[in-house]
């Protein structure tokens, strides 16, 4: 075993001893002594070259830190420091292969797990980084950056419940640690615990009043919890701060959207591309607010970028889903189809990845117990159990079946607000059936549903405030209509039809912000059309409420009559602003935000039959339930 020179373990010791007290300047000092005593010394080397990490240097880091490795292969600690320059470098590939030869050497070597897990998420693997990082927590249960990165990998995971945790842990080791506070509060808003969000960013604010990062969270939390306008302040507070931060410039374009202020959003997405003319998202919001983008060599962009395979997928798909969209505006069909369906390719991949897709099966067997579990003799036996007030209106059906059309329309008359998509009734649901262990409605515990009902209707007081109707327009109660029979048995049911052809197709071109993974493939969209009508079918069978049928062709040939039919039903008296839905100013969050600040138009009634040579696989499904006009 070589001797080592004396000099050169005194330098080395007082560099340590700098290097934990801060004193940078003098530890580099100490590590570059002792370099010029032996300049391939592998402990001054790794030293040295963590210092440089510290510096802001870290591809010279990598130089210096592999030197060292060359002259002592078998060293765990250099290895960590490696990993830890490459992810600093752009290289999280090569920061994987030395944090695991790290973990090979030094399986309880701490450093190396958290690293690791640090160079997975970069790498998008997150199943595999939350394993490093539960390991990291296996051997150091209070390191507060394992529970941080086991966060965030489980935030990309969309676990959302177990993100919330790890934060919970990582927030009590370090309750003022601000992108803690920041980032449990947008895993809270997933959660939809907005109070405890918007509780997280208050405290960040008030550590740090003048960060342009916190009110830019504030921005983000404030839109989750649908306070749009209050979201906008947090924006312009935040731009104020820091007129650079593109993505809080694109946050106020969507925000301006939700308000029908285009124009406004329009100039927010072109401050975005002003900095970064590739920004497909950016452009696909302009697309989205009515304009157009005429700009040959932007629309260049947009197809180098959908057709890049080194890029992101996300890029990819959104500058798909835009030029898509662009092509079919101007009427040039054919040539749209193809880069919507390559964008719908990414999307799938990417829920096949997850393990998150469309399961088919599962789906028909969903709607089978549905129709088995609720019958006339349930309702006839729970009929007294529910909330009798008449405020609750519901729209449901297909996406894009005129669902946001219906609520607008209510929602302009002055005795109506509209909610939005809420997700309350699926909440209820769970707690109902956890509470029962699964069994069938008359197995519910009464004063559970009594209790539920009475606290819905509160919520629901609370956000209308004077009015006599409140509209929640989730599509997808249509799945827990005959919950909302025996929790609300004076609530009026709406169900909006359509096309289903034009429901499909029009389902495959939108990029759905919160991601269904059934509109992705065009076999997919039929047989969830199939099966949500079959139930659809069964509810009007069975419903013992009030239920409306809206059929979105008739709207379009004759809107007064069926607007007035609308507003009879929910039983109130006319009010001509209900006409003019498109002037009424609200908040609006579905894909349909532009389309009804229109007045109604016809081209949307038949478009299917522009793709209909793209549609084989669509109207071959359909035409078990419209067999006379699949093949018109």
């Amino acid at each position: 075993m070589p001797r080592i020179d004396p000099e050169i373990l005194r330098e080395l010791r007082a560099g340590i001893a700098q290097h934990n007290a801060g004193r940078l300047d003098t530890a580099e000092a100490a590590y570059r002594r002792a370099l010029e005593r032996d300049p391939n010394n592998p402990d001054a080397l790794n030293l040295l070259g963590v210092i440089l990490q510290d510096r802001g240097q870290p591809v010279r880091s990598v130089e210096l830190i592999s030197r060292a490795l060359r002259r002592r292969r078998k060293f765990p600690e250099a290895l960590t420091n490696l990993a830890r320059a490459q992810r600093a470098s752009g290289d999280p590939g090569g920061a994987v292969d030395s944090a695991r030869r790290a973990v090979a050497l030094a399986p309880d070597l701490v450093e190396a797990h958290i690293q690791l897990g640090r160079a997975l998420i970069d790498l998008e693997d997150y199943p595999a980084a939350a394993e490093a990082c539960r390991k990291a927590i296996s051997l150091a249960p209070n390191l507060l950056d394992a529970h941080v990165n086991l966060a965030a990998a489980l935030t990309r995971l969309k676990d959302y419940l177990g993100a919330a945790q790890s934060y919970q842990i990582a927030h009590a080791l370090k309750p003022d640690r601000i992108e803690t506070l920041t980032d449990f509060a947008v895993v809270l808003g997933e959660l939809e615990r907005h109070d405890d969000a918007l509780r997280c960013i208050d405290r960040a604010m008030a550590l740090r009043p003048n960060d342009p990062h916190v009110h830019a969270s504030h921005a983000v939390a404030l839109k989750k919890a649908q306070h749009v306008p209050a979201s906008i302040d947090a924006c312009r507070r935040a731009l104020e701060l820091s007129p650079d931060l593109l993505q809080v410039w694109y946050l106020l374009g969507s925000n301006m959207m939700s308000q029908g202020r285009f124009d406004e959003a329009v100039a927010c997405y072109r401050k975005v591309l002003a900095a970064d003319p590739g920004n497909a998202e950016a452009q696909r919001g302009i697309v989205a607010a009515g304009a157009q983008i005429d700009d040959e060599t932007d629309l260049a962009r947009l197809t180098a970028i959908a057709g890049d395979p080194t890029l992101p997928a996300r890029k990819r798909i959104a500058a798909g889903f835009t030029l898509g969209s662009l092509l079919d505006k101007s009427g040039e069909f054919d040539a749209a189809f193809p880069h919507i369906a390559a964008a719908n390719a990414l999307v799938r991949a990417e829920y096949e990845a997850e393990q998150c897709g469309f399961d088919r099966r599962a789906y028909r067997q969903q709607i089978r117990s549905t129709m088995a579990l609720f019958t006339p003799a349930v309702f006839a036996a729970t009929r007294d159990w529910g909330d009798p007030s008449e405020l609750p209106v519901f729209v449901v059906g297909m996406p894009r079946s005129g669902t946001t059309l219906a609520e607008q329309i209510c929602a302009s008359h002055p005795k109506v607000f509209g909610a939005g998509e809420r997700q309350d009734i699926g909440r209820i649901a769970k707690t109902l059936n956890e509470n029962a262990g699964g069994g069938p409605p008359t197995t519910w515990d009464r004063a559970l549903v009594s209790s539920e009902a009475a606290s819905h209707i509160a919520r629901l007081r609370a956000l209308g405030g004077d009015a006599r109707r409140v509209v929640d327009k989730m599509p997808d109660n249509v799945l827990w209509l005959g919950l909302i029979a025996i929790l609300f048995p004076n609530a009026r049911i709406v169900i909006c039809r359509r096309d289903l052809r034009d429901v499909c197709l029009s389902c495959y071109f939108q990029n759905f912000a919160a991601g269904l993974q059934w509109s992705n493939d065009l076999e997919d969209c039929a047989i969830r059309a199939i099966e949500t009508e079959r139930l659809m079918r069964h509810w009007r069978a069975v419903l013992p409420v009030p239920v409306m049928e809206l059929q979105y062709e008739a709207m379009v040939a004759d809107p007064e009559a069926e607007s007035r039919r609308l507003i009879d039903f929910i039983g109130l008296p006319w009010d001509p602003a209900c006409l003019a839905f498109h002037k009424t100013e609200r908040t609006v969050l579905t894909a349909s935000l532009w389309q009804v600040r229109q007045p109604l138009y016809t081209s949307s009634v038949g478009r299917w039959r522009h793709y209909r040579r793209h549609l084989g696989p669509l109207l071959k499904r359909l035409g078990s339930v419209m067999p006379t006009e699949a093949a018109a």
